[in-house]
């Protein structure tokens, strides 16, 4: 990259769009490791979505029970974001045709856990009554230890 093209990077650069942080994961790291964790738990099976209204960054599907699971990774940028609101609403809201409930999964770096639990409860997503279908799951930078493996 040449110097006037990191120049003219910088001058577009506003404070809603700042510079990554050293160890700070991105959108899609989160997305793929959040793909793993709901493979992890069964949800195995990608369901593609008709189109219309907002569509969630990942939907699979249990084989087994044919649940339905939401994914969507949020980053700190993204907490103020009332477009970022306005998708956590929508998607904890949503409901199967027989009106049960969608797991939703929102993968975030552990350092924004607290803030997005807060958010959460400001949004009236989450509370000690409501949004136990809504899990969020902090993802760390470091790659997890591999498993079953020879020492």
């Amino acid at each position: 990259m040449h110097l006037t093209e990191k120049r003219r990077r910088a001058a577009q650069r506003t404070p809603e769009t700042p510079r990554k942080k050293a160890g700070a994961p991105s959108r899609a790291f989160l997305r793929r490791r959040l793909e793993a964790h709901l493979t992890e738990l069964g949800y195995s099976s990608v369901r593609v979505m008709g189109v219309g209204s907002p569509v969630p960054e990942i939907v699979r599907v249990s084989p087994v029970r044919g649940r339905i699971a939401y994914g969507e990774t949020v980053l700190r940028r993204d907490l103020r974001s009332k477009r970022c609101h306005e998708r956590l609403i929508f998607f904890s809201q949503h409901r199967t045709r027989r009106r049960s409930s969608i797991l939703f999964f929102i993968g975030v770096a552990p350092e924004d856990q607290q803030a997005i639990q807060a958010l959460l409860a400001k949004l009236e997503i989450q509370s000690a009554i409501r949004g136990g279908h809504v899990h969020v799951v902090p993802i760390s930078a470091e790659e997890p230890a591999p498993r079953g493996g020879r020492a």
